[in-house]
């Protein structure tokens, strides 16, 4: 029963959240420097790891430039154009999408469930009274 409700919806998708960023700018004044970044002669990638135990950005004192990006289960990546733009985002191990309670879909699991325990308790009460009849007679 519990599968058949969500009791949230989801407003914006997590590309509709990662679409929002534009510059170079955009995406550092939201997550701060990068955990990584990889730099060519026609393009920047920054990789930011979130922690592992919640949707959480890793907080980075420092910026390392590599080769070849380190592997993480939890990260996200923005790459730039030469003039800073935005032309590629990807996200592995977490979701960034913005849900909002779903008010009728939780009254309706609570109801639910409700309505699923009192039935189960009349059916068990009702087993009981029989057998207590049938020991009276």
């Amino acid at each position: 029963m519990l599968s058949l409700f969500s009791c949230t919806k989801v407003v914006y998708t997590q590309n509709d959240v990662l679409s929002r960023y534009k510059t170079r700018n955009d995406v550092q004044i939201t997550f701060g420097m990068p955990t990584e970044k990889q730099v060519s002669e026609t393009s920047e990638t920054w990789l930011y790891q979130f922690d592992n135990s919640k949707v959480e950005l890793y907080h980075n004192q420092q910026t390392v430039t590599v080769n070849t990006f380190s592997r993480f289960d939890r990260y996200l990546l923005f790459s730039f154009d030469k003039n800073g733009n935005v032309v590629r985002h990807d996200a592995t191990g977490i979701d960034l999408a913005v849900r909002k309670p779903k008010t009728g879909a939780t009254i309706a699991l609570i109801g639910g469930i409700v309505v699923a325990a009192t039935t189960v308790a009349a059916i068990i009460a009702l087993q009981d009274f029989q057998v207590l009849n049938n020991l009276g007679q």
